[in-house]
């Protein structure tokens, strides 16, 4: 597998003191998934910056990848269109080189999209066509919902994207593998 997940560290899921848990959730996936041998990244959001930024391109390193999630600061802002058009880059890039790599996008956020693609634009219907986008590239899709009560945009996220939304409490390096299987058999 190559592997991204996409860190949501905005004001939103900080407030719900989630940052956190999302933070030990997505360690524990990174170490499993780096100790498989598969490729991992990390795609989380800028401080102070709306736009998503690679925190970390693929790597087998789990030392590396522990390093750069602690290092991850908190962002204001919800730029979720632009992690998600980020995260389809770097696997595109990665089947490029590796055309028999399995791509996946893990998402753990709370849904809650505020910042469009572009000035003027609407981050919901953008978060949704990059959702799209992953399913025409091939890129299967997790949304990890981070939110309080199943808020935000996270099941449409999942169904634009042909993949699932499940709570971040219940993902778990084995689940992972469940559920990839289930959603490459859709």
């Amino acid at each position: 597998y190559a592997v991204c997940f996409l860190v949501d560290n905005s004001w939103s899921v900080h407030a719900e003191r989630m940052v956190e848990k999302v933070k030990g959730v997505v360690l524990r996936l990174l170490e499993d998934a780096a100790g498989q041998g598969d490729k991992v990244a990390l795609v989380a959001f800028r401080g102070g910056i709306p736009e998503a930024t690679v925190a970390l391109p693929l790597t087998r390193s789990a030392a590396l990848a522990r390093r750069r999630l602690q290092e991850i600061p908190l962002s204001g802002q919800t730029p979720l269109a632009d992690g998600l058009r980020l995260s389809r880059l770097l696997l595109r890039q990665e089947l490029a080189k590796h055309p028999d790599a399995v791509p996946l996008v893990v998402a753990v956020t709370d849904g809650e999209a505020t910042v469009p693609l572009r000035r003027g634009g609407n981050a919901v219907a953008d978060a949704l066509a990059e959702g799209a986008r992953l399913r025409r590239a091939g890129i299967l899709l997790v949304v990890a919902d981070a939110s309080r009560a199943g808020g935000g945009l996270n099941a449409d996220l999942a169904r634009a994207g042909g993949g699932i939304s499940i709570p971040v409490a219940e993902l778990a390096p084995e689940a992972i593998v469940d559920l990839v299987q289930g959603v490459e058999r859709r």
